[in-house]
């Protein structure tokens, strides 16, 4: 096939591709789809008036033809693209069967890129299609498609990206930058340049003028306001200026960056309250190849939107964010006090002057300084310094009435609790805060004495643990912190506490996407109810007494005042299963732990008294817990002894290591990592007892069968969730964890677990021989 050939061929890919983003059903009518393909279209709409002519694709609308595409091989050719399908169009219109409504050309190849044009035939001549005042630069969606022929005249309502298609242009982004040797500290100030030179203008793309064009168009961008300071202005075009010596190798990229923008119809979407530039940005730093080396960890944008409905940001609010990032939580404020203004009475002018922000580094301000700018905001106050100088602490101590945060994760030098501290002291007095923050600072003995002292000054109001792959693929647990400044802690204060599962995304493929199910709303209500003094009524919240906080030591975190939700049987069944199967899962891939198999485990001590059957207590209630005895597993050398460490493979079975007097559990026992996973071990085992690996051990004080050794096993993993890596499970905690004895007497099946173990070996043995 000649190469131009091919060339269309991969263009009418696109187009389908993009068009099943779009809300599009690309199979052919007759399978219940809407797109139709050259040779197909008379075969189907014999009366359509092509005479032989063959547009790219004819789109329909509930099977009744309303768009023609054209593609081209070249991006030069757009204009010719347009003109053939107008003419397309014009043919089907002429011969009266059918209307067609929309024009859509789309030219290019995959090397730089590909431009996509939509005209709108209103009745009377051919108009762009178009959104906010700026026209589509995206195959149109059905959304869109609906909106123009409604209106019928040319303007339509945009789509908003959704998160896929975010995460989607961000990994083409930072792969066109890499090939273009673009270090990684440079490439967000890429994407700031193009982003506002795209919201001015055009971009020169002749050879050569790429980067002289977007400079320019910065420059025109950031002058035309007359909110900014002049040394501001100056120092923003400075942020964002593409240098040759650093971006040389950029200059023939840039069209396909601008392409790729432009499929997410950039001007028009900068035109709603969509949070366009910090979508792309978390998009790309988290997905981005090696981008993640930056060092920056971006809110996620409904969480940022969360918190200020939390604390009910509205237009009469003073805001602050000391450490702003790109300004997420700034611009869901913007957004909500613009939105309550009118009805307030508070004047857009007002809004724009009630936003400050501070971040050190130069270019992630800058991104901050640009997310404002687009909302028509000049006025947002957002600094390019320490929220710690003194004159910044001057200048912000008891000035706001919000205040929202995610201070910058595992700083040794300025800790989360110092930029919670700092937030707190620029709040009027009951001013409250919401801070997104790691969880561990709730939890740990480093932060002890500040949990303690925080309480001694301000009150706080409810903790929200929020899922653990928030912010994957960085590996962190956060809470949101909820407080009311200046007013000590009383002790008859309550406080809400409550744990979110499922925020509307989940982990697919590498990505977090768009999920059903979303907990946010329920417990955004029931701490609406809690604030209004009512009882929050849901099974993911509890209220607890400030008392219980207030000595040094307590813990903030909901992990450890929550309920343990209510389990169907057949779930329950489920997890004691798991214990076994591990077990048995094990004893195959481990190689000759099948033959340190306890024959009698668990072993009967008839000293030992019945298990109060039907009680709930703690785990210490049943059990004696100890900790592991023996070093890092590397001291030691090859043996018969399984070692037991905190890692969750192979029942928690490292290898086998030679016996050490004194560090052995010879009759077995239940082992519990340090995050909580309980398994069996029907043998002699070692444990780790040192480091953040340690192995808590747990010898019955009941005499057990071992069915119910499983059932006790069975019921620490249903709490697992309590246990994170800055709320690890030690001794003190694992003692107090709530657990209940099974209702009666457990019995054993007629095969022992010694049993299964060996003809599951056996079975293996066989198998393999064969």
């Amino acid at each position: 096939m000649p190469r131009g050939k091919r060339a269309e061929a991969r263009s009418r890919y696109l187009v389908r591709a993009i068009a099943e983003k779009k809300g599009w059903d690309t199979r052919h009518p007759q399978k219940g789809g809407d797109f139709l393909e050259e040779q197909e279209i008379e075969d189907f709409f014999p009366d359509c008036g092509l005479q032989g002519n063959k547009p790219d694709f004819l789109v329909c609308k509930k099977s009744v033809p309303i768009l023609v595409v054209e593609a081209k091989n070249d991006v030069k050719k757009i204009d010719q693209a347009v003109k053939e399908a107008t003419e397309y169009a014009e043919q089907i219109n002429k011969k009266g069967s059918y209307i067609i409504k929309i024009a859509v050309g789309v030219a290019g190849e995959e090397d730089h890129g590909y431009l996509f044009r939509s005209l709108f035939w209103n009745g009377v001549d051919w108009k762009p299609l178009t959104s906010k005042g700026y026209e589509l630069t995206s195959f149109p969606s059905l959304f869109e498609v609906n909106g123009a022929v409604y209106t019928n005249n040319g303007t339509t309502e945009v789509s908003i990206p959704q998160i896929s298609d975010y995460i989607d242009v961000a990994i083409e982004l930072s792969s066109i930058l890499r090939s273009a040797k673009i270090e990684p500290s440079l490439r967000p100030k890429v994407l700031g340049a193009v982003i506002t030179a795209l919201y001015w203008g055009e971009i020169d793309l002749e050879d050569g003028a790429e980067l002289k064009s977007i400079n320019t168009l910065v420059a025109e961008a950031i002058q035309s306001t007359d909110h900014f300071e002049e040394t501001k202005k100056e120092q923003l075009i400075e942020a964002l200026k593409l240098t040759i010596g650093d971006y040389n190798r950029l200059s023939n990229k840039i069209g396909k960056i601008v392409f790729l923008l432009k499929r997410l119809n950039i001007k028009s979407v900068l035109q709603t309250d969509t949070d366009f530039l910090g979508l792309l940005y978390e998009a790309f730093i988290r997905y981005g190849y090696d981008n993640n080396s930056l060092g920056i960890v971006f809110t996620p944008r409904h969480i940022t939107k969360y918190c200020a409905e939390l604390i009910d940001i509205t237009a009469q609010d003073k805001v602050i964010d000391i450490a702003c990032g790109s300004g997420g939580f700034l611009v869901a404020a913007f957004d909500r006090m613009i939105r309550t203004a009118k009805e307030i009475g508070v004047s857009t002018e007002t809004v724009r002057e009630s936003l400050y922000g501070f971040d050190t580094n130069p270019t992630v301000w800058s991104l901050a300084a640009l997310n404002m700018f687009f909302r028509g905001d000049g006025k947002s106050h957002i600094e390019n310094a320490s929220c710690f100088d003194p004159k910044s602490k001057d200048s912000t101590k008891g000035k706001f009435t919000k205040a929202l945060l995610n201070p910058p994760f595992s700083q040794e030098e300025e800790p989360e609790r110092d930029f919670i501290s700092a937030a707190m002291d620029s709040l009027q007095t009951l001013g409250v805060m919401a801070v997104v923050v790691k969880s561990g600072i709730f939890a740990d003995d480093d932060n002890a004495r500040w949990r303690y002292e925080f309480l001694k000054q301000h009150t706080l109001l409810g903790m929200i643990s929020l899922p653990g792959d928030l912010f994957y693929p960085t590996a962190v647990d956060t809470t949101i912190m909820i407080a009311r400044a200046h007013r000590p802690q009383n002790k008859n204060d309550s406080i809400f506490m409550s744990k979110i599962w499922n925020d509307g995304f989940k982990k697919l493929k590498g990505k977090r996407v768009e999920a059903e199910g979303s907990q946010l709303p329920e417990v955004l209500e029931q701490f609406k109810r809690f604030m209004k003094g009512e009882e929050p009524n849901s099974q993911l919240v509890t209220t607890i007494k400030a008392e219980q906080l207030m000595e040094i030591g307590a813990e903030f975190s909901p992990e450890q005042y929550l309920s343990q939700p209510d389990f169907l049987n057949n779930e329950q069944a489920y997890y004691i299963e798991n214990v076994t199967r591990s077990i048995l899962t094990s004893s195959i891939c481990v190689e000759e732990l099948a033959d340190e198999v306890i024959d009698s485990f668990p072993m009967a001590e008839y000293a030992l008294p019945n298990i109060p059957y039907g009680k709930s207590g703690t785990v210490e209630t049943f059990f004696t817990v100890a900790g592991g005895k023996s070093r890092g597993e590397s001291n030691y050398l090859a043996g018969s002894c399984p070692y037991v460490s905190s890692g969750d493979p192979q029942n928690s079975i490292i290898r086998l290591v030679r016996d050490v007097e004194g560090e052995v559990f010879r009759q077995g026992a239940i082992t519990v990592t340090c995050f909580g996973q309980a398994y069996v071990q029907p043998w002699r085992f070692m444990a780790r007892g040192n480091g953040g690996s340690a192995v808590r051990v747990l010898l019955p004080k009941y005499r057990m069968t071992y069915a119910e050794i499983a059932w006790f096993a069975a019921q620490i993993n249903m709490q697992k969730w309590r246990f994170f890596y800055g709320r690890m499970a030690i001794q003190r905690r694992l003692k107090e964890l709530e657990i209940q004895a099974p209702h009666q007497k457990l019995e054993d099946s007629e095969s022992s677990i010694a049993e299964k173990i060996r003809a599951l070996s056996d079975r293996f043995a066989d198998i393999m021989k064969g």
